[in-house]
C-alpha cells in the first residue's frame, strides 16, 4: 500500500508549496499539466486531486495526463475495495508529510493528497465539491446507469472538453475562500444600481419555465430573481458561476443542460448564458428544454432596458474594477479580509495588499480554511475567536451569531491594535451593507 502511493505522490524533500513552481517561474496552479509523472516537478506539487471509477479506470487528475496514472489508480481502487470488504471504509491516512483522503460516492472514487498539513475533513469537503462538479455535467442518475451497464466504462469519453472547467474549480479551492465559506460572493455596487437591475429582471416578462434569472460578474453575484418559495443552494450556484467564467462562453449565446446536485441530482435544468457587456453575464435557468428562443427574446428585452440609460455601463465599470483594497475599508495595516453574513448567506472579500506574494496568499487562504473548520466543525463548545500569529503575518478568525470574519494583518500589529482595526471594519460594513450584499432580491 505504501509503495503504491509513495512511489507516485511523495516528494523527495518534503519541501511543501514553495518548491512547487515550474521551470518558467509560474505558480503551481497556473502551470500547464505535466506529462511525466516521474518528474520532480509533478511529485513536488503540494496538492493532488484524482478521480477514478470503482473499477479503477482513470477519470481525472489535476496535474498531468490521468491515463499515465493507471498503476496508481489501480492501487487506490484496491485499497478502497479491501477496506470496504472489511466493512470498515478507509477515510484517510497520513504518510510522512502527506495527508491522503479518500471519498467514495456511487461509482466514483476520489482521492486528495496534500503536504500542507490540511485537515482530513477539509480535504474531504473539497472532494465532495469536486464530485458535485462532475455530477453537474452528467447527473448522478446517468453516472449510475452507465456503470451499472459497463463497470469498466471510460468516463473521459463523456467528460471530454470539460477538463478545464474542473481544473478551474480545483484551482479556486486553493486560492478563493468562497467554496469553503458555503456562501455567495457579491459584487460591491451602489444599492440603487442593484435595485434597478433587479427591477429590470422582474419586468422582463419571464417566459414559461423560467426558474431563476441572475446577473453575475467574475463569479460575483449582482442580483438574483427567483420563485418566492424556492432557492438554489450556494454550492449549486458556485458550480454555475464556475462555468460562466470559462473563456468558451465569453462571446455569443449559449444553451446547455446542467445538473444542480443540491437541487436535483437525478436530472438536468437548462441554462441560457450570454455576456451582456464585457464583464457582465446574464444567466437564465429554465425547466423547459425547448426554451431557448423565448429566453433569447427575454435577454434582448433586459439588454435594451439596461442600455436605455447608463445602468449597464455603470455595472460593467464596477465589474471591471478589482475587489476593494484593504485601505478602502478605512483602516491601515490590514493585508486581507473576508466577511460572511450568516443571515444572507453571502460574503465579500478584499483583495490582498500588494506586499503579499502568491505563496503567502495561498498560505493565508489555507489558514482561513483551517480556522473556519475549527470554529464551525461542531461540538458543544465551538470556538468563537481564534488569534493565530506566525512569522510573516497574524490572522484573526471570529464568528458571532450573525457573521464570520477572517482578517490578516502584519505580524508587528499587537492584539489591541488588531481588535480596534476589526471593530472599525465592522462599523464600515454595517454602513455599507446595502452596497455590499443583495439584501432585497426580487422574487415572483
Amino acid at each position: 500500500m505504501d509503495d503504491g502511493i509513495a512511489r507516485h505522490l511523495a516528494t523527495g524533500d518534503d519541501s511543501g508549496s514553495d518548491a512547487a513552481t515550474n521551470s518558467n517561474g509560474r505558480g503551481e496552479l497556473g502551470a500547464e499539466k505535466l506529462d511525466d509523472f516521474c518528474s520532480p516537478e509533478w511529485r513536488q506539487r503540494s496538492r493532488h486531486f484524482l478521480v477514478l471509477s470503482s473499477a479503477g479506470k482513470p477519470i481525472y487528475s489535476r496535474f498531468g495526463n490521468e491515463a499515465q496514472l493507471s498503476t496508481l489508480m489501480s492501487a487506490v481502487q484496491a485499497i478502497i475495495s479491501t477496506f470496504a470488504d472489511m466493512s470498515d471504509p478507509v477515510k484517510s491516512m497520513t504518510m510522512g508529510m502527506h495527508t491522503i483522503v479518500f471519498y467514495t460516492n456511487g461509482p466514483l472514487y476520489l482521492l486528495a493528497v496534500s503536504d500542507r498539513g490540511d485537515p482530513a475533513e477539509l480535504l474531504r469537503n473539497e472532494l465532495q465539491l469536486l464530485h458535485g462538479q462532475i455530477v453537474s455535467i452528467l447527473t448522478l442518475a446517468q453516472l449510475t446507469k452507465i456503470f451499472e451497464q459497463r463497470s469498466n466504462f471510460d468516463l473521459r469519453q463523456l467528460l471530454g472538453g470539460t477538463e478545464g472547467l474542473i481544473d478551474h474549480m480545483v484551482d479556486k479551492l486553493d486560492t478563493d475562500l468562497s467554496f469553503a465559506l458555503g456562501s455567495l460572493d457579491t459584487l460591491w455596487i451602489r444599492y440603487k444600481l442593484r435595485e434597478r437591475i433587479g427591477k429590470v429582471l422582474l419586468a422582463a416578462r419571464p417566459p414559461k419555465g423560467l426558474l431563476y434569472a441572475m446577473v453575475v460578474a467574475d463569479m460575483k453575484l449582482v442580483t438574483l430573481l427567483r420563485p418566492r418559495k424556492h432557492s438554489l443552494h450556494p454550492s449549486d450556484l458556485h458550480l454555475l458561476f464556475n462555468m460562466v467564467t470559462s473563456r468558451t462562453f465569453l462571446t455569443g449565446e449559449h444553451w446547455m443542460p446542467m445538473c444542480f446536485p443540491r437541487f436535483n441530482d437525478q436530472g438536468f435544468l437548462h441554462v441560457y448564458l450570454s455576456y451582456v457587456s464585457p464583464h457582465v453575464a446574464l444567466i437564465l435557468v429554465s425547466a423547459d428544454r425547448d426554451g431557448f428562443p423565448a429566453l433569447a427574446e427575454c435577454r434582448q428585452r433586459i439588454f435594451d432596458e439596461l442600455s436605455a440609460d447608463d445602468a449597464l455601463q455603470r455595472l460593467d465599470d464596477a465589474a471591471a474594477q478589482r475587489a476593494l483594497h484593504p485601505t478602502e475599508l478605512g483602516v491601515s495595516g490590514l493585508l486581507q479580509l473576508y466577511y460572511r453574513s450568516k443571515t444572507l448567506v453571502q460574503h465579500f472579500g478584499t483583495r490582498f495588499d500588494d506586499s503579499v506574494d502568491e505563496s503567502q496568499k495561498r498560505r493565508i487562504i489555507n489558514t482561513y480554511k483551517r480556522l473556519r473548520l475549527y470554529m464551525t466543525g461542531g461540538g458543544s463548545n465551538p470556538l468563537r475567536i481564534i488569534y493565530y500569529k506566525c512569522e510573516s503575518d497574524t490572522v484573526l478568525a471570529w464568528q458571532s451569531s450573525s457573521f464570520e470574519l477572517y482578517a490578516t494583518v502584519a505580524p508587528a500589529m499587537e492584539v489591541k491594535g488588531m481588535i480596534r482595526l476589526v471593530n472599525t471594519v465592522l462599523e464600515w460594513i454595517k454602513n455599507e451593507e446595502d452596497h455590499l450584499f443583495v439584501v432585497n432580491a426580487p422574487s415572483y
